[in-house]
């Protein structure tokens, strides 16, 4: 009888190691998508990595290739973040960590200004709060925190720009020893497949009459200097007319802030901000007479005194222009766009081979489907 109890018992035990097993094995989360040296990576470990990204770098996932191209990433950085810190460390590679801070303000969107300014802020001793301080609401505690964020963040970031450095750099010494090249057919399959990304909007280039809005009346002056034209003023006279106004002794205050300039803009359909100034310049011939015509502020390049291109600031401004130079929208030859093709490329087989090296293994038929994930999440995947 007693026999037959502590058999009993261990069935017991065994159906619950059984179940417990069998529990494990059927969990999703434990499949393995791919493998990188010794190490696999599971269907949990890319829900957790997607996670635990920033909301501004994680993807919409609506297909297994989404899942794919962020697997596909971590394995590269798994194999790159490594190999940039033992370049660095073997003095083969330098990067300046204030860019990799710089492009972290740069992804940070509409918070980038006040980051920069918080970052700026040094922090005083004891709990002393100094005015730039409360523009923030910013206690000594919460500046340490958040220049600690910063911190963080801009490690992550430092850690990518070196091991994309690395890559740079094993390229580079490969071509050099001839051990890598890139061929004519790669070369044509590169450009047919990315052409569209160098296309060539429509642009011209022009020269302006720029009246600053912060000029009284600065659209009726701008409507003055095209009726001169409109009545058989040259427009190129009329900038000289303007400029020797500008150089005498005894000048008008709105003469004195006029900006007489030459200035190239591009037709991007992805950009708002010229909209109303291209309803207008679309398709203007060389030598078109434009305005007037508001323009929001932009950055231009201009020559200074000695011939140097430097960037120069353009304010809003109402501007009458003559168009010098009109180039319509077009695909560039491969030609025109090979210098851009060919480090990819090289790029691209570089990894390859160091994929090769470690072992990688992508098992793309154990990759989730969107909606058999959606369980494993609090939130939907149509909310990542």
């Amino acid at each position: 009888m007693n026999g037959l109890i502590r058999t009993g018992k261990l069935l017991v035990v065994i159906l619950l190691f059984v179940i417990s097993a069998c529990g494990k094995i059927g969990d999703p989360e434990t499949i393995r998508i791919a493998r990188i040296d010794n190490e696999y990576i599971t269907r949990g470990d890319l829900y957790k990595i997607l996670r635990e990204m920033d909301d501004r770098e994680r993807p919409k996932i609506t297909s297994r290739g989404d899942f794919l191209r962020v697997l596909n990433q971590q394995i590269d950085l798994r194999i790159k973040i490594p190999l940039g810190k033992k370049l660095a460390e073997e003095g083969k590679i330098t990067l300046n960590r204030d860019l990799a801070r710089e492009q972290f303000f740069r992804l940070a969107g509409d918070e980038q200004e006040q980051l920069r300014a918080i970052w700026d802020i040094p922090i005083p001793e004891g709990d002393a709060i100094t005015p730039l301080m409360q523009v923030y609401n910013l206690t000594p505690a919460t500046l340490r925190t958040m220049k600690e964020y910063i911190e963080q963040e801009t490690d992550k970031i430092y850690e990518r720009l070196l091991g994309d450095q690395a890559i740079v750099y094993l390229v580079g010494e490969d071509v050099k020893a001839g051990k890598l090249d890139v061929s004519q057919e790669e070369i044509e399959r590169e450009y047919n497949l990315k052409k569209d990304n160098y296309h060539f909007f429509e642009t011209i280039r022009f020269r302006g009459i720029f009246v600053p809005t912060s000029i009284p009346n600065s659209a009726n002056i701008c409507s003055e200097y095209r009726k001169q034209i409109d009545k058989g003023k040259d427009f190129d006279n009329l900038v000289n007319e303007l400029l020797m106004q500008k150089e005498s002794v005894v000048i008008a205050p709105e003469i004195k802030n006029i900006i007489i300039s030459e200035s190239e803009i591009e037709n991007n359909p992805n950009s708002a901000r010229f909209r109303g100034f291209w309803s207008l310049a679309e398709d203007a011939e060389e030598g078109t007479i434009l305005g007037p015509v508001y323009m929001p502020e932009f950055q231009s390049m201009a020559q200074d005194g000695t011939g140097k291109m430097i960037a120069q600031v353009m304010p809003d401004s109402y501007v009458v222009l003559k168009v010098l130079e009109h180039r319509p929208e077009r695909t560039p030859s491969i030609d025109e766009v090979k210098h851009l093709l060919i480090p990819p490329i090289l790029i691209a087989k570089k990894m390859e081979e160091l994929r090769r090296l470690h072992n990688v293994e992508v098992y793309e038929k154990k990759i989730p489907e969107p909606s058999s994930a959606r369980d494993q999440f609090t939130n939907p995947w149509e909310e990542l």
